[in-house]
Formats: C-alpha cells, structure tokens, sequence
C-alpha cells in the first residue's frame, strides 16, 4: 500500500564523498539538502579514498597524486580569476561533502531494490548507508513495515540515475543512433492543447503584470497576486504542455537537473560516457600535450567534456584544465587495471564529464518551475547558458504554431513576480521595469522584511 509506504520517513545527516549526492539526491520521494561546492572550498585533506583504492598502495599512491594535482589546479584556476562554476568542473566528486536527507520507506526500498539490481556500479556508500539504515529499521519502530515493502510483488517508482551497467541501452542512446546533435541539445518532440480560456487567462496576466510594474507602490502591495495568478494557471493547465529536450551537459550541471523532481528524466550511464569520453581524449592525446588543438577538435572534445567559456578563452587555463582531465581519465583505466572496481575507479573522474539527459517539461516547468529559476544569473553558468537555448528554441517553436501569448511568459523569476529576488540586481530586471534601481531594490527587501515580522508576529493569531 504506497500510503503506508511514503509516510514514515527517515530524516539523517552524513558525512562522506559528493557521491552520495549523485546516487541520493534524483529520488522522486526523497528531499535533501547539501551543502554547495559553490560556496565551500577543497582541499587536499578533502580527498576520499574508497576501499579498494584504499587496500591498495600502488593504486593509493597513484589516486592521491591525481587527486592532489586536481584539486591544486582548480585553486590555481581560481586564484587566477576563474569562476568557480568553470574551475570545479575539473575536480572529482570524491572528495569529502556532507547534506542533510529525508527518506520515506518508500524511497529505501527502491534504493535498495536498485542497489541490488546495479550492485557491481554502484558507489559503496550506497550499501554503507543501506546496512546503516537497515540496522536502526527495529528500534525506530518500522522493521515490519520495511520488510513487508522490501518482499511485496510491486514495483517502486524508478528515479534516474548514473550508476548502472554501461552495456544497456536506454532511450537516450537509441535517439542518439539516429539523429546528430547539432547542438549542446535537441527538442526530441512538443506537444500543445491549445485551449482559448488557457489564452485569455494568460493575457490577463500579461496585462497584470503590465498594470502592477507600472508604478513602485502597486508593485509592492501586488506582487503576491501575480504569483497566485500564475500559480492558478499552472494548477489548471498543467497537462497543457509537454516538451522533451535530450541533452548533454557537465555531470556536475547534471547535480542541479535531477533536484527538479518535477521534471521527469532518463539519465546516460555514467560508465558509458567516460568510454565515449575516453574514446575522444586518446584520439587526441598528442595533441593536447603539444598544446596544438583546432577549434574544430575543442568542438568535438567538448561534445563529451564541458570546456567552459573563460577556460577556453586563454590557452593557458585551457591545456591545464584538458591535461588534468586526460590524466584524470587515464588515471580511471590505471587503477581498474590495478584491481580497482569501476564505482571506486568513478572517485577520480573530473565532473566536467558530459552525462546525456532526456527531460520531459510540462507547462508548469515552462512558466514558474525550471525555467524561470534556470534562466536567472545566479543558476549555475553552463546550466544557465544551456537553459536560455533551450528557451529561445521553445520560443521559436511556440511562435511557429501560433502561441506566442504563451511564449511571451518562459521568462526569468524576476519577471514573474516583478522584481528581483537576489541580493545583487542584474540587467534581466530592467527589461521589465527600465527605471528599477538600487534604491527600489533595497525598498522591496525592506519591504519583505516587514511582511515577514508583520505575519510571524500574528502567526497563529
């Protein structure tokens, strides 16, 4: 019974490799929160060994001395400017991180259940945390209730994830047969119903939003109402709309794509994708040790490794950050071949790794969901520049069949609510209000502020 199943949860911190964020965090049932490489730096003590590397000397020695030299040129990158959103992409995710989870029963069966069927792929501190949990399941009160799930003749929710058998196929790699990627991502197939009350509700609030920008004060006392406008739309129309993006980014953009639980996803197995990366690095090995590389082969290498903007604009970030991840890659083969399984071997791969994903949006995700968030300036910047594609090519399409009226709302979150959310402004704002300055800024936080004492003093009231 999936009530009885999805209702006791377990909530846990933890502290072991970013690992755990990859195999956890796309859980449909589950929520968590990490904490971010972006506002956390690495060190060398950061660095987690896994067991057969660990019982290992020789491939010990090997791991640490890539490790080290990785994480150094990350801080090196950084020290010379980079952004960190570019830097990392050259740092492994095994290195130390820590985040807080919450499990429904629920969401354990199906890890364990997939743990199972993925075993040899699989990081071992899935099965750690699995054996953990199990081992408190009695004195928490719910051993039966577990178990009862665990052998029960039904299937659980599949959640997507990267650490599965590279020899089966997927969905992903037969639309990849039979088409070419032009670009970083390609609408596979839309589908509209085209509704006349679905246009007049979302005209209205074009011309609210129009009415409430206008003027500082009406904003300040309306906002909220153009966000219950949206939110009402979306809860009405929700099934309006269906579009499927297959994509290929950086694995640590894929870190951010499968927190939108309500985006359904099929996700590349990441063992496939380092052969494939591989397969290009050692084609042109020589050539980046010689630092001779044609724009047309930093096309192709980037098709499988994300070579970010600033990285590939200066030569000198641009062989230091390929040579760690040929190193890097090379390194992977090294300690298989030394006896180390392929899920310890994964600690060392870069995060700049391109991982294939498949993602179907609904009309929700196209107005106030995914993209309004992915669109701003804060979003991680190759999941950013990703996102406007991906918006302008919906654009178009929209425009193409008629509905522009709805192409018209895929826009930033400061757009949506009409002013913006972040601590710092960006030009985005000033396409919606042309006079909104840093004095208004400061007001409409004021503002909040106020809203939230005046409400949490009388709450409960």
């Amino acid at each position: 019974h999936a009530s009885l199943s999805t209702t006791p949860t377990l909530c846990f911190s933890y502290e072991a490799s970013k690992f755990l964020d990859s195999g956890l965090t796309g859980m449909i049932f589950a929520s968590a929160l990490m904490a971010s490489g972006r506002r956390t730096d690495t060190k060398i003590t950061d660095i987690v060994y896994p067991t057969t590397i660990f019982k290992n000397k020789k491939a010990q020695k090997i791991y640490k001395e890539v490790s080290e030299k990785n994480i150094n040129s990350v801080n090196w990158l950084l020290s010379n400017g980079v952004q960190k959103d570019e830097a990392s992409k050259m740092l492994q995710y095994g290195i130390y991180g820590t985040g807080i989870i919450q499990f429904p029963v629920e969401s354990i069966i199906s890890l364990k259940r997939e743990y199972e069927a993925e075993k040899d792929w699989m990081p071992e501190e899935i099965g750690f945390l699995i054996n953990k949990i199990e081992k408190e399941l009695k004195k928490l009160g719910i051993d039966l209730l577990y178990m009862t799930r665990l052998v029960a003749p039904r299937n659980t929710y599949p959640y997507p994830h990267i650490f599965r058998d590279p020899k089966k196929s997927n969905l992903i790699r037969d639309l990849r047969k039979n088409r070419k990627m032009k670009d970083v991502f390609q609408i596979i197939s839309s589908d509209f119903i085209v509704s006349p009350e679905l246009k007049k509700r979302l005209t209205k609030l074009r011309e609210e939003i129009n009415r409430v920008v206008k003027n500082k004060d009406t904003l300040k006392k309306n906002w909220l109402k153009l966000i219950s406008m949206r939110q009402q739309i979306a809860r009405d129309y929700g099934l309006a709309a269906n579009i499927k993006i297959l994509s290929s980014v950086a694995w640590r953009v894929w870190g951010d794509k499968k927190r939108h639980r309500t985006v359904p996803m099929i996700v590349e197995s990441v063992y496939y994708c380092i052969e494939r990366a591989s397969t290009v690095f050692r084609k042109y090995r020589k050539q980046i040790k010689n630092k001779k590389l044609t724009p047309k082969i930093l096309n192709e290498i980037d098709s499988i490794f994300s070579i970010p903007p600033t990285v590939r604009g200066k030569g000198e970030f641009l062989y230091k950050y390929l040579e760690r991840a040929l190193d890097s890659l090379e390194t992977y083969y090294k300690l298989i071949n030394l006896g180390v399984k392929e899920p310890d071997a994964l600690f060392i791969v870069p995060r700049g790794l391109k991982l294939d994903v498949l993602q179907d949006y609904n009309f929700y995700n196209l107005i106030a969901g995914y993209y309004p968030l992915r669109i701003c300036s804060t979003a991680e910047e190759e999941l950013r520049r990703l996102s406007i594609k991906e918006v302008a090519a919906i654009k178009k399409l929209l425009h193409q069949k008629g509905l522009g009226w709805l192409a018209e709302h895929l826009v930033p979150k400061c757009h949506v609510v009409g002013f913006c959310l972040e601590e710092k402004t960006c030009p985005m704002i000033k396409s919606l209000i042309p006079n909104y300055d840093e004095k208004f800024h400061q007001e409409m936080k004021q503002d909040l502020e106020n809203k939230f004492q005046e409400n949490l003093k009388n709450l409960g009231k």
